[in-house]
C-alpha cells in the first residue's frame, strides 16, 4: 500500500527504484526484488498488464511511472452533528480511513495468496486456437530468459497434444514480447486467444503467473498463480499444462506421471542448448553441442537433452560443414537413447524421421530406411501437430516425389507458424522447384523482412533468384569471411551453389579449388555440372535424357517440363517441346484462352517459350498474338524480378522482329547486372536460342563483347579476394 501511495503522490513522474525504496522503507536496507514483488502485487490487485499497462509502466533499468489519471476526492461540507465535537471528527475520520486501508490491504493479500489454489473464472473457456507468448522474467537479476522461454515451450508442447486446438509455433508467437496489443497479435497469428505470464525466482522459490486473454476484445478469460521449489520445475510445468488443458478441455485424461529427477542445472544447460540450435548457424550449433553435452554429463538419462544433441548434429550438416554421414553417425546413438528413455516423445520421433531421411541421401537403395523415416514422422504427427515436424516431413515427401502432399503439409506448417522466416525460406525453395518463381521470390522477400540478418542469406537466395554481378561478388566476399565452412565442402548448403555461381562467370580456377575439396557429390549436383559441361560445348542432344528422367520422376512438375521443353527446342524438336509445355498448361490448346488475363508472373516465361515453339510450327499468327500480350503484361511492372523481366522483353521483341526494342531491353538487363546463371539455364548468352534473330546484328555483337568484358572484370575482382588464386587472363 505504501508503494502504491508513493506512486500516486508522484503520478505521471518517472521515479527510480532508489527513490521508491528511500520514500517507502526510509533508510532500511532493501533488495530490488522486494520492490519488484510489491509492484507485481499491485498490478495483480488492479488487473494491470505489464506488457500493455494502464496503471504502472516499467522503465527498464530505471524504475516506474504511474500513468493512470489521479484525482483528489473533495469532501462536501456537512453540518456538524450536535453530539460530535470538532475534536472528535478528525479522530473518527482517521479510524474510518485506517479501516478502509486495512480492508483494501486484506483484499490485496487475499487475492495474492489464495489465487494459487482458486480460479475465479468459469470451469471452462471455449477457444479453438491459441498462441503462447514468451513469459516475462520479473526476477531482480533479469537473467532467467532461458528458463522463461523454456516454460513457454513446455506449455506449447503440452497444448499441441490437444488435437482440436490450433497452437501457434514458438517461432511466430515469440516475436511478441513486452508491450503488445492483444487484438493486433490475434489478427496477425489468426488465433482467438493468447496465453502469457511471468516468472519470478527468488532464491530457490519460483512463482509463475499465467493468464489467457481473448483476442476479440482483450478480455481476460482465465488466470492462475503457481508456486514451487526450483528443484520441482518439471512437476510445476506439468501442473501448469494440466491446469490449462483442463480449463480448455475439461475431463482430459492426465498424462501418466513420470518420475523426473533432472537437476535444475542440467535443465538450464538443456534450455541453453535448445536456444542455440534454433539459431541455425555454425557458431551457435557448436555452442549447442557443448551445452547439451554438459546437460548429459550431469544427467545421463535426460531424454530431451539427447534429442537436442541429435538434432544439433544433423544440423551441423545442413548449416555447417559436416558431411551427412558424420552427422548421422554422431546423431543416431543419442536419438536411440532418447527414444529408449521416452518412446512416445513427439520431437524425438520427428528427429528420427529427419535424421533417417538424411541417412537415405548417402545410403542408397536401402528402402527400409525411408519406410522407417515415414513411420516416425507419422507417429510424431499423431502425437503432436508441430510446425517443425511438418516442415521436415515435407522435405521427406518432396524427395519421395509425393508433391501433392508437400504443399498440404507446408500450408499446415505455415498456419501453425505464420511468422517463421526459416519456414518461408524453405517453402519459397519448393515453390521455385515446381515452376512458381515469382511466388517463390515474393515469399523469400517476406522471410528476409522477418530475418534480415540471416547468416547464409547470400547462399540461400541463389536457390530462388538469378545471379547478378553484384550478388556473385558478395557471394565471394561471404566465402572468404567464412572460409572454415569450405575446408572440406561437406555441406550441400554452401559449396554447390558457390561453384555454380563461379562457373557462370567463367571463374573456373576458383570453382575448381572448391571442387577439389568436395567428397562424393550429390546426384543433383553432378547433374548440374554435366548440364554446364554440355551447354558450354553446345552438346544439347546429351541434355535431353537428363531432363526426361527428371520429368518422369517428378510427374507433372512444371519446372522439370519447362526445362525439358527448352532442351527439346534447342535441338529443333519443336513438336516434343510443345507437347512438354502442354502437359503443364493443357488449356493452351484452346486459342481463345490465351489472353492477357491468363498471363501471370509465374507462367510468363513458359508462355514465351510456348509462343516461340508454335511459331516454329507455322502458327505465327497465334504466336504473335501471345507475344504481344506478354509484352503488354511485362510493361505493367508486376514481375518481382525486374532484371529477368527486361531480359524477357528482349527475347519477346527478338521473336517479334522488333530488333531495336530487343537491343534496348537487352542493354538495360545487362546494365542492371544480368549474368548467366548456370543453375537456372545451362547456356551462355551468345547461345541463347530465343535471341537468335539478333545474332547477325552489329549492336547485338557489340553488347556481347561488352558483356564478356564485364565478366572478365568480375572474374578478376573475385580472384583478388583469393590471394592463392592466380588472376585469370
Amino acid at each position: 500500500m505504501l508503494v502504491l501511495l508513493f506512486l500516486i503522490k508522484h503520478a505521471g513522474e518517472q521515479v527510480t527504484k532508489g527513490q521508491i525504496i528511500e520514500g517507502v522503507w526510509q533508510g532500511s536496507v532493501v533488495a530490488d526484488d522486494i520492490l519488484s514483488v510489491a509492484i507485481s502485487k499491485i498490478r495483480k490487485a488492479l488487473g494491470d498488464n505489464a506488457r500493455s499497462p494502464t496503471y504502472i509502466k516499467t522503465l527498464p533499468n530505471i524504475g516506474y511511472c504511474l500513468i493512470a489519471n489521479v484525482d483528489a476526492i473533495t469532501q462536501q461540507k456537512r453540518p456538524v452533528e450536535p453530539e460530535q465535537t470538532k475534536e472528535e471528527k478528525p479522530k473518527s475520520r482517521y479510524i474510518l480511513l485506517s479501516f478502509l486501508s486495512l480492508l483494501l490491504l486484506l483484499v490485496v493479500l487475499s487475492i495474492y495468496f489464495y489465487s494459487t489454489d482458486e480460479n475465479p473464472q468459469n470451469s471452462r473457456i471455449n477457444i479453438n486456437s491459441i498462441a503462447v507468448l514468451p513469459f516475462d522474467d520479473l526476477s531482480a537479476s533479469q537473467d532467467n530468459q532461458y528458463f522463461s522461454e523454456g516454460l513457454s515451450d513446455a506449455i506449447i508442447n503440452q497444448l499441441s497434444q490437444i488435437q482440436r486446438l490450433k497452437v501457434i509455433s514458438r517461432y511466430s508467437s515469440f516475436n511478441y514480447r513486452e508491450n503488445y496489443n492483444t487484438e493486433e497479435v490475434g489478427r496477425a497469428l489468426q488465433v482467438d486467444s493468447l496465453l502469457d505470464g511471468s516468472v519470478q525466482k527468488i532464491g530457490e522459490q519460483v512463482r509463475i503467473n499465467v493468464r489467457i486473454f481473448s483476442t476479440k476484445d482483450g478480455q481476460q478469460l482465465w488466470s492462475r498463480t503457481f508456486d514451487s521449489n526450483n528443484q520441482d520445475i518439471f512437476k510445476l510445468q506439468d501442473n501448469i499444462s494440466g491446469a490449462i488443458k483442463e480449463i480448455i478441455q475439461p475431463g482430459t485424461e492426465p498424462a501418466p506421471e513420470k518420475i523426473k529427477t533432472i537437476s535444475a542445472q542440467a535443465y538450464e544447460w538443456y534450455l541453453m542448448g535448445q536456444y542455440h540450435w534454433r539459431q541455425r548457424n555454425p557458431k551457435s550449433l557448436s555452442q549447442a553441442v557443448t551445452y547439451f553435452q554438459h546437460s548429459i554429463e550431469l544427467e545421463p538419462n535426460y531424454a530431451d537433452a539427447h534429442t537436442g544433441l541429435a538434432i544439433t548434429y544433423a544440423y551441423l550438416h545442413h548449416h555447417a560443414n559436416w558431411h551427412e554421414k558424420d552427422a548421422v553417425e554422431k546423431a543416431l546413438p543419442h536419438l536411440a537413447k532418447a527414444l529408449e528413455l521416452s518412446p512416445n516423445s513427439s520431437i524425438a520421433l520427428a528427429a528420427k524421421g529427419m535424421i533417417l531421411d538424411l541417412k537415405a541421401t548417402y545410403d542408397f537403395g536401402e528402402l527400409s530406411i525411408e519406410k522407417e523415416a515415414r513411420e516416425a514422422f507419422l507417429q510424431s504427427l499423431a502425437l503432436e501437430n508441430n510446425a517443425t515436424t511438418l516442415l521436415w516431413y515435407s522435405a521427406f515427401l518432396k524427395r519421395q516425389g509425393e508433391e501433392d502432399k508437400v504443399v498440404q503439409h507446408m500450408n499446415q506448417a505455415l498456419e501453425l507458424n505464420p511468422l517463421s522466416a526459416s519456414l518461408k525460406r524453405a517453402y519459397s525453395g519448393y515453390l521455385y522447384s515446381i515452376g512458381k518463381p515469382d511466388s517463390a521470390q515474393r515469399l523469400y522477400q517476406r522471410a528476409s523482412i522477418l530475418e534480415p540478418n540471416h547468416f547464409s542469406h547470400v547462399i540461400a537466395a541463389t536457390h530462388i533468384f538469378r545471379n547478378t554481378q553484384d550478388s556473385i561478388y558478395k557471394l565471394a566476399q561471404w566465402q572468404t569471411a567464412n572460409a572454415d565452412l569450405f575446408t572440406n565442402c561437406a555441406s550441400i548448403e554452401y559449396c554447390e551453389q558457390v561453384v555454380l555461381a563461379y562457373l557462370s562467370i567463367g571463374a573456373t580456377n576458383v570453382a575448381n579449388l572448391i571442387l577439389e575439396k568436395m567428397g562424393p557429390k550429390h546426384g543433383h549436383f553432378r547433374r548440374s555440372l554435366r548440364l554446364v559441361e554440355y551447354g558450354l560445348a553446345n552438346e544439347n542432344q546429351k541434355i535431353i535424357p537428363i531432363f526426361q528422367r527428371l520429368a518422369e520422376f517428378r510427374n507433372n512438375n512444371r519446372k522439370s517440363l519447362y526445362d525439358l521443353a527448352h532442351a527439346q527446342f534447342r535441338v529443333g524438336n519443336y513438336t516434343a517441346a510443345k507437347t512438354s509445355l502442354l502437359q503443364s498448361y493443357p488449356e493452351l490448346t484452346d486459342k481463345s484462352a490465351i489472353t492477357q488475363s491468363y498471363i501471370n508472373a509465374d507462367n510468363y516465361l513458359a508462355l514465351l517459350l510456348y509462343a516461340a515453339t508454335i511459331a516454329k510450327l507455322d502458327q505465327q499468327d497465334v504466336a504473335n498474338a501471345l507475344l504481344e500480350n506478354l509484352k503488354e503484361f511485362l510493361k505493367q511492372g508486376t514481375v518481382f524480378d525486374k532484371i529477368q523481366a527486361e531480359f524477357a522483353l528482349a527475347e519477346i521483341n527478338a521473336q517479334l522482329g522488333n530488333t531495336n526494342q530487343a537491343i534496348r531491353h537487352l542493354a538495360t538487363a545487362l546494365n542492371m547486372g544480368w549474368v548467366e546463371t548456370y543453375d537456372k539455364e545451362w547456356w551462355p548468352l551468345q547461345n541463347n536460342h530465343l535471341l537468335q534473330p539478333l545474332a547477325q546484328e552489329p549492336e547485338f555483337r557489340q553488347l556481347l563483347n561488352q558483356h564478356q568484358e564485364a565478366l572478365i572484370a568480375l572474374r578478376e575482382k573475385v580472384n583478388r579476394l583469393f590471394v592463392a588464386v592466380p588472376v585469370s587472363n
